[in-house]
């Protein structure tokens, strides 16, 4: 930078120029770049915003990721290790524009690349009718009772939302969502026609959830073998929990009616080498853009690319049932 003698105020003086007070700015996370020019702007279209990540704000989808997907274009190549280009991405904006504009406003958003159970549900009508408008009302309902606030993410679509501190709280919840309140205050008599509910205190205490992620991860000594320090609890509280969750799926299926339809599966296997991993992975992937190779703090090579994926199929792995009451 000491040859450069162009300053902020130049920067902004030469936009200034170029820009009307109509001119549409086309750009990906363009407050970003307007906070580093110290600008504001009224008309933006910005491709972060119009194709929304699969997980809801506050997250966006990377333009690398955008073009990929949606118009079968790679850019950004060799991690952009080389900088990025600016005409390279400013054609990609362009162009996922075009297509938002030819496709309509929902096309892109998960609205259309997913459906959730719960709003496919509420499309159903109920029995005894032939379609949802036919009775004047709702199709079938649906719950979801979790740990934390299940309506901020997978429940959004639900008709109710129950919010656990503790597993016995869950199965509270679902006895609740599946005959309905008593004086049907919030949950109609006779519940709900779907319920989705998830056990986690077993979770918890084997350090297999996101809430204990980063417990394993060791920023500054990151290797592709596991942590030699003990996450997992003592045989006797293994014991203890697994008896306490057995208890719990017993408590459901005791507690349902006659010709209900109970799956339980486990979910996923053992997912801490696999977010070690892919914690290193990003580490690898953001010092390569500024380092060379040997004052990299971690490497990535194929070794540790066949780590990640027995790691993801480890992870993957689970079991399930499925009974009728």
């Amino acid at each position: 930078m000491n040859p450069v003698t162009t300053t902020l105020a130049d920067i902004q003086n030469r936009l200034l120029d170029i820009f009307t007070p109509d001119t549409i700015l086309v750009g990906h996370s363009l407050n970003s770049d307007l906070e580093a020019l110290k600008l504001t702007h009224p008309f933006i279209v910005d491709t972060s915003i119009i194709y929304p990540h699969p997980r809801g704000p506050p997250l966006k989808s990377s333009l690398k990721w955008l073009a990929q997907k949606y118009l079968g274009r790679e850019i950004q190549k060799d991690h952009g290790s080389l900088g990025h280009d600016s005409i390279e991405d400013s054609r990609a904006c362009l162009d996922l524009v075009k297509k938002k504009c030819e496709k309509g406003p929902e096309w892109g958003s998960v609205a259309t690349s997913s459906e959730t159970i719960f709003k496919r549900l509420s499309r159903t009508p109920k029995k005894g009718s032939r379609d949802v408008a036919a009775f004047g009302g709702p199709g079938k309902v649906g719950a979801i009772i979790d740990h934390g606030a299940p309506e901020k993410n997978f429940g959004q679509m639900a008709s109710f939302s129950i919010g656990c501190k503790t597993d016995d709280e869950v199965v509270d919840g679902i006895k609740r969502a599946v005959t309905g309140d008593p004086d049907g205050a919030e949950i109609p008599g006779g519940g709900v026609d779907f319920t989705w509910a998830r056990l986690r205190d077993l979770e918890f205490a084997r350090r297999w959830s996101n809430n204990h992620r980063y417990d394993l991860i060791q920023m500054d000594n990151l290797t592709t073998q596991p942590n030699d320090e003990p996450t997992e609890p003592s045989p006797s509280e293994l014991v203890a929990k697994v008896a306490a969750t057995i208890n719990c799926i017993k408590q459901v299926h005791d507690s349902l009616p006659p010709c209900t339809l109970l799956i339980v599966y486990s979910g996923t296997g053992d997912p801490r080498d696999l977010a070690r991993l892919q914690q290193m992975q990003r580490t690898f992937k953001q010092e390569y853009k500024t380092k060379k190779w040997d004052q990299l703090s971690v490497k990535w090579t194929d070794t540790e690319e066949q780590a990640l994926k027995r790691a993801c199929k480890k992870a993957r792995e689970g079991l399930g049932f499925v009974t009728i009451t």
